[in-house]
């Protein structure tokens, strides 16, 4: 299990799908599948948030599961493992987190995946990761509890820590109504290593949200915000909290308890610059 020091806080990267937009000037692409198609891209990527000052890198899979991947016409378990030699080949001191999204689809009763199917969809995407010897899953943007109770029940059969994280509106539900204490209750029924939030909301947003969860529970809690509410200006997203406003947000829930931060949506290696600059100053 991550031991989590209590002076020192982990910094993890930033979005990947807004810095593949920025290069390849399009929005409709599934990142994923560059890791077989652009891998030189996927890694500069990567050592631009290195560089930047991140402690860990996550992994471009995000949406590696085995549907998502075949309707692309791709085999998931490439995509997964050169996503995770992408990353690791970036630094070896740098800690690498296999990161895996919700499936897609909604699960029984709510849709046409059964419960069953999704422990195999989510065990077959972590067992990868442990062969590979990824250093943690991230598990992150989920909004159904009951997906994410499975997601973690298929993780439980491993011996590797779990990052857990679901994406909240302003109120601090998700769009299905389940809340932070929905969230605390399930993980504390699993062997999990860091609870938190992600996306859906910008760091003002955010700052509330995790201020619950410190307040619920005594697991390690991690802060992901998008860069703000994103605008289309001319065909582009624009997010409208700049990298010094975002990084002073972040210090905030770092000064509140909070272990692990990062960024969602909208970020890019000069908000993970800030963030590092601004928290070496603080520490």
């Amino acid at each position: 299990m991550l031991q989590f020091k209590k002076d020192r806080v982990m910094i993890l990267d930033g979005a990947m799908g807004t810095m593949v937009q920025k290069y390849k000037g399009i929005r409709n692409i599934i990142p994923d599948t560059l890791n077989v198609l652009e891998a030189e891209l996927i890694k500069k990527i990567h050592n631009e948030y290195a560089n930047a000052g991140c402690d860990a890198v996550v992994t471009n899979t995000f949406r590696s599961n085995r549907l998502t991947m075949y309707e692309c016409g791709f085999d998931f378990k490439e995509v997964i493992k050169r996503g995770i030699d992408i990353a690791r080949s970036v630094r070896k001191d740098l800690l690498v987190a296999q990161d895996i999204g919700p499936i897609g689809r909604f699960i029984e009763p709510k849709g046409p995946i059964s419960k069953g199917q999704a422990f195999e969809i989510y065990r077959e995407q972590i067992e990868i990761g442990k062969e590979e010897g990824v250093d943690f899953i991230l598990i992150e943007t989920m909004y159904d509890i009951e997906e994410l109770d499975i997601a973690l029940k298929a993780a439980d059969d491993f011996s590797i820590p779990v990052f857990a994280s679901m994406t909240f509106n302003k109120e601090g539900s998700t769009f299905l109504g389940y809340t932070v204490y929905d969230m605390v209750k399930t993980v504390e029924k699993h062997r999990v290593a860091v609870v938190g939030a992600n996306c859906s909301t910008g760091p003002t947003d955010m700052v509330n949200i995790v201020k619950k969860l410190l307040n619920t529970t005594n697991i390690p809690v991690l802060a992901k915000p998008n860069a703000g509410i994103p605008r289309d200006v001319e065909g582009n997203l624009v997010y409208d909290v700049n990298e010094d406003d975002f990084a002073e947000y972040i210090l905030t829930m770092i000064n509140l308890g909070v272990k692990v931060v990062g960024g969602c949506c909208g970020t890019t290696p000069s908000y993970i610059r800030k963030i590092r600059v601004k928290y070496d100053v603080l520490g």
